[in-house]
């Protein structure tokens, strides 16, 4: 790993806490992922960081919707596949609840490229590092999923049929999908399950 260029994805809203992530880490690429609504305090916050780290790394902006988890884990799951081949640190501590919350699901969706996830806590600049969770799905579950995005909604015993597996099996596959949260008591996909399929 050491040889690898080093990449910081972050929420940002303001400068306090990501200044020790990117000390702590030294990236040469730093990825703000950021609120499309964003207010005069983010906008100064992006100003002074690179005004602070301009000289010494890339430094790239992507705005999300600031509600929209999906979009916000889409987002992170594409600037994780674009930079495989690096280093990646992701750092949730600033921005909306909601954008970090999407962050952090396109990063359990990449948890395999990921080095870090990792919180700041504002008060002392210590950091909380947090699991990697991927989502844990069999060939049969995520062809399920699968499915039942593309379809919206589907009649268990025709859906049993078509994939050549009992009934009883497929319940069993929808309990998991839906203990995971993935899809919900009517077996239609979530946006957790969504996301899964990233």
């Amino acid at each position: 790993m050491g040889d690898k260029k080093k990449v910081l994805i972050s929420t940002l809203y303001s400068l306090e806490p990501i200044v020790p992530s990117i000390h702590k880490f030294s990236p040469q690429k730093l990825i703000l992922l950021t609120s499309d609504d964003q207010d005069s305090k983010l906008k100064e916050s992006l100003k002074d960081i690179k005004k602070m780290f301009s000289t010494v790394m890339e430094i790239k902006e992507i705005n999300a919707k600031p509600y929209d988890i999906y979009e916000a884990a889409k987002k992170t799951v594409s600037l994780i596949d674009n930079e495989k081949d690096c280093e990646i640190y992701i750092n949730i501590t600033g921005g909306r609840k909601t954008l970090m919350l999407g962050v952090i699901y396109g990063a359990y969706a990449r948890s395999d490229l990921v080095t870090k996830i990792i919180y700041c806590t504002e008060e002392k600049g210590e950091f909380i590092e947090l699991p990697k969770m991927p989502y844990e799905l069999n060939e049969m579950e995520r062809e399920l999923l699968e499915l039942i995005n593309k379809k919206g909604k589907i009649n268990v015993q025709e859906t049993a049929d078509n994939l050549q597996k009992t009934r009883g099996l497929l319940y069993i596959y929808l309990k998991k999908l839906k203990h995971m949260g993935l899809i919900d008591d009517n077996f239609e996909i979530t946006q957790a399950g969504k996301i899964a399929l990233l």
